[in-house]
């Protein structure tokens, strides 16, 4: 097979993330679009030139209400293709005789990766809050009010589940899948993690993207299965928008002395979770020849 070009790499890497951001643009600019006219047509003739400014914000006002459902619909539009990328890929893999298979793991382990999921997101988030990061970045903030805005069950869906399956296909299933065609395995982490964090466009969620970032691809190279990332991720989201939503959490961390425990015990779960991994999920490759062994292709298709 000819070696591809630095150019047609680099597409490669780049063009499931932009088939997302483009889908996504073209759903906001159709809401943008029906939202003026919608507001435009309340409005006589005459009073539009008097009262321009109260039509803008009111466009703007009622654009910004229904952010969080124009991000969840892109991303159901973009699923179904970024499937497609992932299956090519197989595709691709197979035929040029580079399909890896690896012993199966028990399905109860995967547990462990959404346990792992929720303690990352209890530590993460607390030590972030400890470091003051959330004080100097109000692009966090904005976001934050815009995406946990009180509509719970597109919460759930939306951020607890269907973004999560559409960013680890990105990142995860094409992106780093990808990258370590042409890097070794810690360089691609890096790089793609790197990604991750800079895509979520305020410090605060590029910090603590990026480290979830790591650890999504450590359960990933463990397991060597898309489902355990997205069991990781699915479970972090969910934790976050119901103690967001809910303020479940708000008794533990009423006194200063709670809230360190609750993080200590957090990232000692975390390093528990870890550890658990680490003796007792066992994934290796096997050879395809080998009869009658416990195999499992690696499982590219994510499992509902």
């Amino acid at each position: 097979m000819r070696e591809e070009s630095w150019g047609k790499r680099i597409w490669r890497l780049v063009y499931p993330g932009l088939t997302y951001l483009v889908v996504c643009f073209i759903v906001e600019v159709i809401a943008a679009v029906w939202i003026a006219f919608s507001t435009v047509a309340r409005y006589d003739a005459d009073a539009l030139g008097s009262e321009m400014n109260e039509i803008i914000n009111s466009m703007l006002e009622q654009t910004l209400s229904v952010v969080l459902e124009l991000q969840v619909l892109a991303a159901a539009i973009t699923l179904p293709l970024l499937i497609l990328y992932y299956r090519r890929d197989r595709k691709r893999e197979a035929e040029a005789g580079r399909m890896r298979r690896f012993t199966a793991v028990p399905s109860w382990q995967y547990l462990l990766a959404a346990v792992l999921g929720m303690t990352a997101c209890l530590a993460g988030n607390n030590l972030v809050a400890v470091s003051g990061l959330y004080q100097v970045s109000d692009a966090y903030t904005e976001i934050s009010e815009l995406l946990y805005g009180g509509k719970l069950m597109v919460e759930l869906v939306g951020l607890g589940v269907i973004v999560p399956l559409v960013e680890e296909l990105i990142f995860r299933g094409l992106m780093y899948r990808r990258m370590r065609e042409y890097l070794n395995i810690s360089t691609a982490a890096v790089v793609c993690s790197l990604i991750f964090g800079f895509y979520h466009g305020n410090l605060v969620q590029g910090i603590y993207a990026f480290c979830l970032s790591l650890l999504m691809i450590y359960v990933y190279e463990r397991f060597h299965s898309m489902l355990a990332p997205v069991l990781f991720h699915v479970a972090a989201n969910l934790l976050s928008v119901i103690v967001s939503e809910t303020g479940i959490l708000d008794e533990v961390y009423r006194t200063a002395g709670s809230f360190w425990l609750a993080t200590l015990a957090a990232c000692a779960l975390l390093i528990g979770t870890v550890y658990l991994i680490e003796r007792g999920v066992h994934s290796e490759e096997a050879a395809v020849e080998a009869p009658g062994a416990e195999e499992q292709e690696e499982k590219e298709q994510i499992q509902m």
